[in-house]
């Protein structure tokens, strides 16, 4: 909670830093020549790291080689269009996909880098000598250990070492590039910079201790944190008064976070301590550490404070969960933090309470692809908008005003709910009666991120902050919460403390959304495009006095205290009574779907021909006993020889079903009576060895069956020749392998109707779908103009609602989240004519019946 001492450097020392970036870079062009030559790279291209902002900073020097460098690379999302699509429609008034919030695997599976591109990265890195080169669950970013010297060769930049106001680090002198080959994948790259690092906003100095042990809700006249002797406090959970939660209910089935760095111990018990003096219900806590747990707790009055500010309002969370850069809190280790938010999905509303000092540059949006992906999730990112004013610009201390007009990053993305501040003006008990903006509320216009499409009304092209605004005013209305006495936090004994900023702000939102998402299903989502759309009836306190030193509160939106806070009992009232607001006016899917079937029998996977090749011997065996490989085993039935299949004397069909036991050993098939053995313990009664003739004929047939993922060679019996494991003479026995992998065959039947559709929307079926890549129908097969093949990969979903079909994107997305990138709802026409088809693939086990577009007719659930 200590403040930050700042000092700019004197033009002389300006110069000097000049003249020894000059130098510098005279030394680079020599590395760079070597490096060329040795890594014979033709080419290279940019990315978004561009050479850090080191004004007003003393240069210290080149970094020597061997200093060390953790780098996270941000890697580019494998279809930005069609996510940013996605999320406008996710939360468009009126679309078909209106809050249809995918999962992480969803989001994973469609839109992240795929596991080829996120390899190739990692394997580049191994090569420049990294180590410990991991890949995040979603694959958006790679972190590696290295050293400078690693940088300097994997990048082609230079890193210096800089001092600025009171804090050392090191900082790359030129823009990092990467190969050519990598540019289409990697997007930044973290972890070469540490000059600058976050700083919360809130009091960062001496704090005030409160003279009361376990004070009440009531009126309570404090000291201010900067000396205010009349200053009205409020306990945490005066805060659900203040905003008037009313009927309302605890947030107890919506999961928080608070997004930090250092230790979360003292926050933890601070947050604990307060609940048991103030006879609250105790909250789940987990921690979660990024980085290793340094010990540092310098900003447990932030952390604390949060919790505090969260569980007060809100009435209890079902649980807060602390996510914490352990180690440090640069840009790397925040973003690896914030996508580890992501990449569970376990919290709907997440705080921030900080952000990078001063006002934008080069690096901002460093961390918007993981707070995008967290929107189509339907979480809600909430970041402090600063401490400064409007002048978030060269600001020497939070409660101050900078030089120059600016806002800060993470508040300036359009991918979080920014939170300006507001003093508090209530009755002596704490009943509301009006707001004005906090003199240092941060507020104004992007420089560098665009207008989102939920402020499209607003003039210019830029993203214009805050959002909305709850209280920050330490001078007059702090909050009262609990502090255990920590040295390197500036509190020198246990108990009650007073403290605000936007700090304070940003959690009181998430507690107050959190109660709102409880009493809606968690269906809410990101809340800034809702609050927007229905802006001109919801029920805000529209703030219109006070102003942050540039920007003055108005009636109606303005920048400096957004839309004003709101009323969270008649905010739930409101979105009782416009149900739009969660289904944006578009409802459910409501016409009946068509659906197909299988032609298989029922739990039949699939159908599979096996046979000879030109390894196989029949007469004296191929394949040395020694070797492992799996049994072919048959079940030989009377079923029908399913019809677009044909065969002959040397090409049969089993009648039956085939499978496919572990790999056994040649030689522990010792007789045919316990090769049998192995396929009836795998399978059961009644499968035994599969035999060469098992056709009809012999040399190969078709079965029902599916071949196992990677299946090559395997044992097949042969009764008239000593080609066996038990009979061979050479120490050599017969095998097979597959000629057509599992293929399947589904079209309509006596239920589909093509026309009308057949099958309700209330009605929970697997979606069939679709990869097609231009595989060749395969031998043996026979198609028509009405029986065709789909020239590549059929699979299902698991059973979906007809009715959350919505459109034929909600349903192609559905199979692209669970499948992966060109993956779509297979259609009536895709075997070539229409009506079936036949494909690769297998039928999982009590799949019958399954939805299936269709595009020249209305017979899909949304048409």
């Amino acid at each position: 909670m200590k403040r930050l001492k700042h000092a700019l450097p004197s033009t002389s020392v300006r110069s000097r830093l000049a003249v020894a970036l000059m130098l510098a870079l005279g030394a680079q062009v020599v590395t760079y020549e070597a490096s060329a030559q040795a890594q014979n790279t033709a080419a290279w291209s940019a990315t978004q790291t561009r050479a850090a902002v080191t004004g007003n900073a003393t240069f210290d020097g080149l970094v020597a080689d061997q200093e060390p460098a953790s780098i996270t690379v941000t890697l580019k999302l494998r279809d930005k269009d069609g996510l940013d699509r996605f999320v406008r429609e996710l939360h468009r008034p009126g679309s078909l996909v209106y809050h249809q919030f995918l999962n992480s695997a969803e989001t994973t599976a469609a839109y992240a880098p795929t596991e080829q591109q996120a390899q190739a990265v990692a394997s580049y890195l191994r090569q420049q000598g990294y180590t410990n080169v991991r890949i995040a669950p979603n694959r958006l970013l790679i972190t590696a250990d290295g050293t400078v010297g690693n940088a300097r060769s994997a990048f082609r930049t230079q890193i210096g070492h800089f001092s600025r106001n009171g804090r050392s680090g090191i900082a790359n002198i030129l823009d990092i590039q990467v190969p050519a080959a990598l540019s289409s994948t990697v997007d930044r790259v973290l972890g070469l910079q540490t000059l600058d690092h976050a700083q919360t906003f809130s009091w960062h100095g001496p704090m005030q201790p409160v003279a009361a042990s376990h004070p009440t809700p009531g009126y309570h006249i404090v000291t201010s944190p900067d000396g205010n002797p009349n200053a009205h406090g409020y306990y945490p959970q005066e805060f659900a008064t203040v905003y008037d939660a009313g009927s309302a209910p605890a947030a107890t089935n919506t999961t928080v976070a608070i997004i930090g760095w250092g230790s979360m111990t003292n926050s933890v018990n601070d947050l604990a301590q307060m609940e048991s003096g103030q006879g609250l219900a105790a909250v789940p806590t987990q921690v979660v550490i990024l980085g290793g747990d340094n010990g540092d707790d310098s900003g447990q009055g932030e952390w604390g404070m949060d919790a505090q500010a969260i569980v007060g309002i809100s009435g209890g969370v079902q649980k807060l969960i602390f996510y914490t850069a352990g180690g440090d809190e640069d840009q790397g280790l925040m973003l690896q933090t914030i996508n580890r938010v992501v990449s569970d999905n376990a919290a709907r509303v997440i705080n921030m309470s900080w952000g990078w000092p001063g006002c934008e540059d080069s690096s901002t949006g460093w961390a918007d692809s993981a707070f995008e992906l967290g929107i189509a999730q339907g979480q809600t990112f909430s970041a402090a908008s600063g401490d400064n004013g409007a002048y978030a610009c060269g600001a020497s201390s939070n409660g101050s005003y900078g030089t120059t007009l600016g806002v800060g990053y993470p508040a300036s993305s359009p991918y979080v709910v920014t939170v300006g501040g507001t003093t508090l003006n209530t009755s002596t008990a704490d009943s509301y009666i009006s707001e004005s903006s906090w003199a240092y509320s941060g507020g104004g216009i992007s420089a560098h991120e665009a207008k989102p499409a939920w402020q499209s009304s607003l003039s210019g092209s830029y993203r214009q902050l805050p959002d909305i605004a709850f209280d920050a005013d330490w001078t007059n209305t702090p909050i009262v919460a609990y502090f255990t006495a920590s040295s390197s936090a500036g509190i020198y004994s246990s108990g009650y403390y007073a403290n605000g900023g936007t700090s304070l702000a940003s959690p009181l939102f998430v507690g107050a959304w959190a109660r709102l998402e409880t009493a809606n299903g968690n269906a809410l989502g990101f809340a800034p495009p809702s609050l927007s759309a229905y802006a001109g009836t919801f029920p805000f306190h529209d703030v219109t006095a006070g102003n942050n030193g540039y920007y003055s509160a108005t009636a109606g939106r303005d920048n400096a205290t957004g839309w004003g806070s709101f009323d969270i009992h008649s905010a739930k009232a409101f979105i009782t009574a416009n149900p739009g607001f969660i289904s944006g006016g578009s409802g459910s899917a409501t016409h009946l779907g068509m659906t197909w079937a299988s032609f298989f029998p029922a739990n039949t996977a699939g159908l599979v021909h096996v046979g000879n090749d030109s390894t196989t011997n029949p007469y004296s065996g191929d394949t040395a006993t020694s070797t492992a490989l799996p049994i072919m085993c048959v079940s030989v039935g009377s079923s029908a020889l399913p019809s677009g299949i044909t065969t002959d004397y040397y090409d049969g069909w089993t009648g039956g079903t085939v499978a496919f036991t572990g790999a056994v050993q040649g030689t522990q098939l010792t007789s045919r009576a316990v090769a049998d053995g192995k396929c009836s313990a795998a399978f059961g009664s009644g499968w035994r060895m599969a035999e060469f003739h098992d056709g009809g004929g012999g040399w190969s047939y078709w079965s029902y069956g599916m071949t196992p993922g990677g299946l090559g060679r395997y044992w097949v019996a042969i009764n008239d020749q000593p080609a066996n494991p038990w009979n061979t003479t050479t120490g050599k026995a017969m095998t097979w392998t597959v000629r057509t992998s599992t293929v399947i065959h589904v079209g309509r039947d006596n239920t589909t109707n093509p026309y009308n559709g057949d099958t309700p929307p209330s009605a929970s079926l697997p979606i069939l779908c679709i990869d097609v890549t231009g595989a060749a129908v395969p031998s043996g097969i026979t198609t028509d103009s009405s029986d065709g093949w789909a020239s590549g990969n059929l699979a299902f979903t698991g059973a979906v609602l007809g009715s959350q079909l919505t459109s034929r994107a909600v349903a192609d997305g559905k199979c692209s989240a669970t499948f992966g990138s060109g993956w779509r709802m297979a259609e009536f026409h895709d075997g070539g004519g229409g009506w079936s088809y036949w494909g690769y693939g297998a039928i999982p086990a009590g799949t019958t019946r399954f939805w299936t577009a269709i595009n020249d007719q209305s017979a899909n659930p949304w048409n």
